[in-house]
């Protein structure tokens, strides 16, 4: 019996993984994707235990899952100077937010896109008032609501799509001008966010570029959400992978920075300080 099982549940086992891969077919690829390298590393070590037929078919599958998400990993050399972005999920029920005002500034941070800013965590902004003084806040479905704190001044308006988690602004940056996106998803499928990034997209071809995007996408790197927001934006997104959020004791990956295409974008993440989100540190160079 054990024998029959055992390549019964790698072979469902390689159905899921498959899975994961289609979010483009359906949302609940993207939410089958959060586990994708767990189930892609699960499925290795029990090829390799199990062997056989089956046993080597999940070791191969599992290994072709794994290794982009191990090169995605790797080390790289961030651009000497560039336009400093530092993104963060405050966490809405944040009292003292103080230390994250210090990361911030310490970071030498140009331009902070912000999500679950709040009443308990607003007095941030104040804090950081004099090295970002440029400061606008959109409302959004989620708690709290997103903002851009900007060195620079704003060239025009704040836009504000309400209720869905956006803000966007145009900048004049050193390298000239730029929009900055501040963006904040739901939870995937079945939760709100396929019908949240369908009302988004739109928006977000509108903004001009190149666009300089960062936020809690709740989504993963290989995500249906991340890429057409991408393409959505003529943008990248910038590495190395590292883990931004605990679920349910898993590292997982779904707070980013995208970057103008053409530009070189390398983050550093940043402790959670109070939040349940770590920050990112980004440097951006035509």
């Amino acid at each position: 019996m054990r024998r029959r099982l055992a390549p019964a549940a790698l072979a469902v086992g390689l159905v899921v993984l498959a899975a994961t891969y289609a979010g483009a077919l359906h949302p609940a690829g993207d939410s089958l994707g959060v586990g994708r390298p767990f189930l892609a590393a699960l499925l290795v070590v029990a090829g390799l235990v199990i062997r056989g037929g089956m046993g080597w078919a999940a070791v191969a599958g599992g290994l072709l899952a794994l290794a982009p998400v191990l090169w995605a990993m790797r080390p790289i050399e961030a651009p000497g100077q560039g336009i400093i972005v530092y993104q963060k999920n405050l966490l809405y029920s944040v009292d003292d937010p103080s230390e994250i005002a210090a990361d911030i500034q310490d970071s030498g941070t140009d331009v902070a896109l912000l999500q679950e800013l709040s009443a308990q965590n607003g007095a941030l902004r104040k804090m950081l008032a004099e090295v970002l003084p440029h400061q606008g806040v959109c409302p959004s479905n989620t708690p709290g609501t997103v903002a851009i704190l900007s060195r620079w001044p704003f060239e025009g308006d704040l836009h504000c799509a309400t209720g869905v988690g956006l803000a966007w602004v145009q900048l004049m940056l050193p390298q000239g001008q730029a929009a900055v996106v501040s963006l904040h998803l739901d939870w995937p499928w079945p939760q709100g966010q396929p019908e949240q990034v369908a009302q988004l997209l739109p928006r977000l071809r509108e903004v001009p570029r190149p666009v300089i995007l960062a936020g809690d996408f709740n989504a993963m790197p290989w995500s249906q959400t991340v890429a057409s927001i991408a393409e959505a934006t003529g943008t990248h997104r910038a590495g190395p992978l590292r883990p931004s959020f605990s679920l349910l004791g898993l590292p997982i990956t779904i707070d980013h920075v995208l970057a103008p295409e053409g530009w070189t974008a390398v983050t550093a993440m940043r402790p959670r300080l109070g939040s349940d989100h770590r920050g990112q540190r980004a440097v951006l160079a035509p």
